[in-house]
């Protein structure tokens, strides 16, 4: 059989399409099973946050309760004299108001007085639950810090509580309560909620409770097996796992790892079959496949329409992108459809955002702390504290801000401070300096590095000459006050772990502020001292001998000429 041009024109456009459909295939199969990873990733967590915020009410509903009855003041007769029976009694009275499954009422030594459901259990020694030892130190209150957001747990005859303990206080602490709730079954269900997610409770290599009504021990065995190092690391860090892939009676699934509290080695494992949630991207598989087979007359057309309709919000995705690239931070994707695909360009829109807001966040930092983030942008975690660093500080700070406020509208002002800051804030840059603060109407720089001091000086001299300039045209001129100071310093993370400043402090800093203080109007002061060794011509308008806050001894301090 000869072929002609049209025979080949058309098995070269049908090999042409049947690549594209591959291309578009693998392209699609790969953002669409990322973008449902992190989807379940995120079920996963929305769990785990409604879990624990649900437990820690039951928690508190417990100690509230238990703080109730031990304020009691029957309750604390009986327990007072050491009296079993009557003691549980009144706790089998309390049951018909009181919410819980376990109750214990210990004497001050940490035994058993009364267990509720069991009147023939006392004396046992309770001494080696943590809480209760808390409780009789009438530190009960500690729990909370040492547990963080997790309740103690008890393993109690095979069963699984969380339990709030309390002393009970009569001049002094005279015996404990131990209240508790059972997590089992329906906690399970609970923690499901409506999701595909399975979920099964765990002591050690122990099944408590499970929604999954297939799951077989012995695959929880082997799962605990295969495991154990990720399961350990839960338990003893009190934080769920990242999501991984594992293996449950022979199908493939997503998993999670969460702790259920601390005092036992409880957590629950969260899946989900990797089938259920790769079913779309199977399906789209098999409906490519299908019209790439399908008759060579529609082959063409089928190919063009499902190329376009499934490629074009990727290929908008991969232009947005391009144009992220180039540095355009104002593109947005329109969502097109509302299936993974859309999710992704939605998902892509929020990305963009994200990166508008950081933009906008570098201009509220210095570049020393930008140097800072870059550096540990690899770690999660940012330490506090710093490192003993030798720097140049400069402060400077505009004089007469508070009469030349008065009687003038807040929107003069800030016009005057923001132009004085904003020429200073183009100055330092210029001398390598950074930015560290601005504190009202004063500016805090620092220089690092070779010729810090040098370059701080230079920069001072500048800022001073550009207050000259201003004063050619300004009405009402305003005069800066300048302070230098070179020396070391404490340059590193100060505050807490969900607000830091990256800044300096030190004996050397709180000079420079000083000497700022002591500036006048046009003036830039300096220990003298610091002027032998420059590598730079000064020009020394005076010297004199000044006693500074905070400093023991006078210094010899030097005013530096900017008019050269």
């Amino acid at each position: 059989m000869r072929f002609g041009i049209r025979q080949k024109l058309f098995v070269l456009i049908a090999g042409l399409t049947a690549v594209v459909l591959l291309g578009v295939l693998v392209s699609i199969t790969q953002k669409m099973t990322e973008a449902i990873q992190q989807k379940v990733k995120f079920d996963f967590e929305e769990r785990q946050r409604v879990f624990q915020r649900e437990q820690a009410l039951k928690y508190d509903l417990l100690e509230t309760q238990a703080v109730l009855i031990g304020e009691n003041a029957t309750f604390k007769g009986n327990v007072q004299v050491n009296d079993p029976s009557t003691v549980y009694y009144i706790v089998d009275e309390f049951s018909t108001f009181a919410l819980y499954d376990l109750f214990i009422v210990t004497d001050k030594d940490g035994k058993v007085l009364a267990r509720f459901g069991e009147p023939e259990r006392y004396g046992d020694d309770m001494t080696s639950r943590s809480n209760i030892q808390r409780a009789l130190r009438g530190a009960y209150r500690e729990e909370k810090k040492i547990a963080e957001s997790w309740p103690e747990l008890w393993t109690v005859d095979g069963q699984l509580f969380q339990v709030a303990t309390v002393p009970i206080y009569l001049h002094s602490v005279i015996g404990t309560i131990a209240m508790g709730s059972t997590i089992g079954a329906f906690e399970a269900e609970e923690l499901k909620g409506d999701t595909q997610i399975e979920i099964s409770f765990m002591v050690g290599d122990s099944l408590i409770a499970s929604t999954d009504t297939v799951l077989s021990g012995q695959s929880i065995d082997d799962f605990y097996s295969a495991h154990r190092a990720r399961i350990d690391a839960v338990l003893q860090e009190t934080r769920a796992s990242e999501v991984f892939e594992s293996v449950l009676d022979g199908r493939e699934v997503y998993a999670f790892i969460g702790p259920l509290g601390t005092g036992e080695p409880a957590y629950y494992i969260a899946y989900v079959r990797k089938a259920d949630k790769l079913k779309i991207v199977d399906e789209l598989t098999a409906t490519i496949k299908f019209t790439a087979a399908l008759s060579a007359v529609f082959t063409i057309l089928l190919a063009m329409l499902l190329g376009r309709t499934l490629t074009a919000p990727i290929m908008r995705l991969v232009a947005g992108m391009g144009r992220v690239l180039e540095g355009d931070l104002q593109v947005e994707v329109k969502p097109t459809t509302r299936d993974e695909v859309g999710l992704l360009t939605r998902t892509f829109n929020e990305m963009v955002v994200g990166l508008r807001e950081r933009l906008h966040l570098t201009r509220y930092v210095g570049t020393h702390t930008l140097d800072m983030i870059q550096a540990t942008s690899k770690s999660d975690a940012v330490d506090l504290g710093g490192t003993r660093r030798e720097l140049a500080v400069l402060f400077s700070d505009i004089r007469g801000f508070t009469s030349y406020s008065v009687d003038r509208d807040p929107e003069e002002v800030i016009s005057m401070v923001n132009r004085y800051l904003g020429f200073q804030a183009k100055i330092v840059p210029q001398h390598e300096g950074s930015i560290d603060k601005f504190v009202g109407d004063e500016m805090v720089a620092l220089f690092i590095g070779a010729r810090a001091l040098e370059r701080a000086i230079e920069c001072a001299i500048a800022i001073q000459r550009r207050v000259r300039r201003e004063h050619e045209t300004d009405p009402l001129p305003i005069h800066i006050g300048i302070g230098i100071n070179f020396g070391p310093v404490i340059l590193g993370n100060m505050g807490a772990e969900n607000r830091l400043d990256y800044t300096v402090i030190g004996a050397a800093v709180n000079l420079g502020a000083r000497l700022c203080s002591e500036a006048k109007g046009g003036e830039i002061l300096i220990r003298r001292e610091l002027l032998e060794n420059l590598d730079m011509d000064v020009d020394i308008l005076s010297t004199e001998m000044m006693a500074l806050k905070g400093v023991a001894a006078e210094l010899e301090i030097a005013a530096i000429s900017s008019t050269g």
